[in-house]
């Protein structure tokens, strides 16, 4: 017995040594991170205080500390509005759309990129296809309100085209046109920029593989079925895991900026709905409650995509 006690103590004492000279060897690497776990816990955890606004009657005088506790009353009146369901229901239609049958493009795109021998018109084509990423979706949304418009050059170049017969119109007038302009837009600004992570993916797939495969006999597009999507296929579950949780989360900037008058009551979604009513209003209790609810969606779709994955193809993020 005394010697089993002995070997244990030691054993522990080298595995405690262990991790202290592993400590200090990177304890410069360590540090390096303050900063950014500093920032993380002031603008990531330190706000999720103002969750309990989502359960009081808050009034911005009083503060949130003060402010008289309601319970779940905030979430009662929230879903029971008559215009909920329905904007839930085109939330999920809008993201389903934007999200899901945008995806295959940014895959395709990166496929074509590297297949591009010429280096030169390589990086200028990916360039300006990243362009528009960088800019804001409100100057997105002005540019394409300006070209839409009676007068613009879309309208323009449609009448030079099909001659005195075509009477121009403002398609952001009609609500009809109204998912098929966001889902444009937004493929437009991030298709480019989407597209980054699958080249990231391919450039890590095994050139010897390509090798082998070209000595079987197979063309360009046979290397890229066989080889190339097979290669990157765990990084195309994986994103399509991470887009599940951004389907009660479509854009407001996107949405927000192409509603007007003529649309608005047509077009609105779980954003825009709560804008107004919270923020507009003053409701914040409201708005909160319903971005708490939001966030709990999100994380138990984002949750149940990763455990079939998980199940299905062996791939998780977790």
């Amino acid at each position: 017995m005394t010697n089993n006690n002995t070997v244990q103590l030691t054993t522990t004492a080298l595995r405690h040594n262990r991790r202290r000279k592993a400590w200090h060897k990177d304890a410069y690497r360590y540090a390096l991170l303050i900063p950014a776990l500093i920032a993380t816990a002031v603008f990531c955890y330190l706000p999720f205080v103002g969750i309990s606004i989502a359960f009081k009657d808050y009034d911005i005088i009083k503060g949130f500390a003060n402010s008289p506790w309601v319970g779940i009353e905030n979430f009662r009146v929230l879903f029971s509005s008559p215009d909920m369901v329905r904007v839930i229901w085109r939330t999920m239609a809008y993201s389903f759309v934007i999200l899901f049958i945008s995806f295959p493009f940014p895959i395709i795109l990166a496929l074509m990129f590297n297949e591009l021998r010429g280096k030169i018109f390589k990086r200028t084509t990916q360039t300006i296809m990243y362009l528009p990423h960088f800019l804001s979706m409100i100057t997105v949304v002005g540019m394409f309100y300006s070209a839409l418009s009676v007068n613009g050059p879309v309208n323009m170049l449609l009448k030079n085209l099909l001659g005195d017969s075509y009477v121009p119109k403002n398609i952001l007038l009609e609500s009809d046109y109204f998912l098929s302009v966001i889902f444009s837009v937004n493929l437009w600004k991030e298709l480019g920029w989407s597209s980054v992570i699958f080249m990231a993916a391919i450039m890590g797939v095994d050139k010897s593989l390509y090798e082998s495969a070209a000595i079987d006999g197979c063309g360009r597009l046979a290397q890229i079925w066989y080889v190339t999507l097979p290669g990157i296929f765990g990084t195309i579950v994986i994103l399509l895991v991470m887009q599940v949780g951004q389907i009660f989360n479509l854009s407001f900037e996107l949405v927000y900026g192409f509603q007007n008058l003529y649309t608005q009551n047509d077009t609105d979604v779980i954003n825009t709905l709560i804008y107004r009513q919270g923020i507009v209003n003053g409701n914040y209790s409201v708005a909160t409650a319903f971005g708490l609810a939001q966030g709990l969606v999100s994380i138990t779709l984002v949750l149940i995509a990763n455990t079939i994955s998980k199940k299905w193809f062996s791939i998780s993020i977790w």
